[in-house]
């Protein structure tokens, strides 16, 4: 047995008297590989960091509301009375494709957060907010208003950047 296996197997009982489970094995080392030719600095790779910190297609503003003005055409008009049981379904109805046309349009690395409010108005006045925390250069929100002498409703769209 040589003087190297004879120390690993000292190292390997020395371990197992201090009840431990681990043990060391040296890393064996040839001189070979630093010798060898192709091992120089010439021929390792350096990668630089790909980490993109803006999307490649951002939210666009015009384009999100030019859909909720869709929307707000689709399901009202000047005639259109509030109808608190079709409110909440109709509430639904345009938040899931006011989102999924949003999200059709392939914003890259964006959340997509549509908030739709429909109030009865009996000559009161509303106050409708929505507040959040975001990154003024790279979250973007729209919103727009439709209102008649029966209803006030709001739709509002928030992009979240993720990364």
């Amino acid at each position: 047995m040589s003087s190297r296996e004879a120390s690993i197997d000292e190292q390997i009982h020395e371990t197992q008297e201090e009840d431990s489970i681990l043990s060391f094995y040296p890393a064996e080392n040839d001189g070979e590989d630093i010798d060898d030719l192709n091992y120089s600095e010439e021929n390792i790779i350096k990668y630089e960091n790909t980490y993109r910190m803006d999307s490649k297609r951002p939210f666009d503003e015009l384009l999100a509301k030019v859909v909720l003005k869709t929307e707000i055409e689709n399901h009202f008009n000047d005639e259109t009375k509030y109808d608190q049981d079709e409110a909440i379904q109709t509430c639904i109805n345009i938040s899931l494709n006011v989102r999924n046309k949003i999200r059709e349009m392939d914003f890259d690395r964006y959340k997509i957060v549509c908030v739709v409010g429909i109030v009865e108005k009996k000559s009161q006045g509303v106050l409708s907010e929505v507040k959040f925390l975001r990154d003024i250069n790279r979250d973007k929100y729209v919103k727009t208003k439709f209102e008649n002498n029966n209803l006030v409703a709001t739709i509002v769209v928030g992009a979240f950047y993720h990364e």
